[in-house]
């Protein structure tokens, strides 16, 4: 009988390639997040400066063994939005730090569904109006894991104008060989 692990780490885990003005832009009227990005309790956001493409990366706590018995890595999970014409053009996995395994073909967006969320009246105002997407990928195969894993997003801002994307979180699901 197979065993599955599913896990899912929150927004705050997400590390931008670049930093720095010249590839992040404030947000949010948050002045302080220029060049650096806005971490919240509930997302973390990116103003992309125009015509960037800057990669986006997830650490994922990667259990490869259990019971004595190998781990593969099944699926990854992605909750997210984009506003102000970004867009996500390409994921990978990245296993080991070298082996890179794509999830969607460059300058593709990946397949998502709406997760709608409505704030508790006493906590809308503290709570923007958000289209968050969950993109649930499953590998062409199981990837037998020996190293840790983290989920590579690259998303791009439009010619004319800075981009926002907002990460919710990144999950992942394991399962053993059997």
């Amino acid at each position: 009988m197979s065993h599955e692990q599913r896990l899912w780490v929150p927004a705050a885990a997400v590390v931008p390639q670049e930093r720095g003005p010249d590839f992040l832009g404030a947000i949010d009227g948050a002045e302080w997040s220029d060049g650096g990005g806005l971490y919240r309790g509930f997302f973390t956001a990116f103003r992309i400066r125009a015509g960037k493409s800057l990669w986006f990366h997830f650490p994922l706590p990667t259990p490869v063994e259990q019971d004595g018995r190998p781990l593969s890595l099944q699926s990854i999970s992605l909750l997210w939005e984009c506003l102000d014409g970004a867009t996500i053009g390409w994921m990978t996995v990245q296993h080991g730090g070298m082996e890179r395994v794509e999830l969607i073909p460059r300058l593709t967006s990946p397949a998502a569904i709406l997760v709608p969320f409505e704030p508790e009246l006493a906590f809308r105002q503290w709570c923007p109006v958000t289209d968050r997407q969950l993109s649930e990928i499953a590998l062409a195969k199981p990837l037998p894991l020996r190293f840790g894993v983290q989920l590579c997003v690259m998303v791009s801002a439009p010619e004319a104008h800075d981009g926002t994307v907002r990460f919710y979180g990144a999950g992942a699901t394991f399962s053993d060989l059997t």
